[in-house]
């Protein structure tokens, strides 16, 4: 998931998914701070009910620092967080590597 409204709908509805794994997605929006920050589950809530929450980027993807502020946020909200930070660029880029990686978290 790249844009923001997947991960809206996701981490707003956690009784609805079990599995959240955005590839480097750009939140930095207004919709994602009102959907989200003003309007989300508790942490620890979060973290009861979703089974698997990560964030692939490339470190020269363009969205790198956008993600990195992500990151920041979810641990500063102490919401549990997979990372997967590689070197490379942007998400087209590392999809083969990304899908094979989600793939098996989830199906292992």
């Amino acid at each position: 998931m790249k844009k923001p409204q997947p991960n809206i709908d996701c981490l707003t509805n956690i009784d609805k998914f079990a599995y959240i794994c955005s590839y480097a997605p750009y939140t930095a929006t207004e919709d994602f701070q009102k959907n989200f920050i003003d309007g989300a589950p508790a942490a620890s809530k979060i973290n009861k009910q979703i089974k698997l929450f990560t964030m692939r980027v490339g470190t020269d993807d363009f969205l790198y620092e956008s993600v990195k502020k992500n990151i920041a946020m979810f641990e500063e909200q102490k919401i549990n967080l997979k990372l997967y930070i590689v070197w490379s660029g942007h998400t087209c880029m590392n999809c083969k590597l990304y899908l094979a990686t989600t793939l098996q978290e989830i199906f292992h």
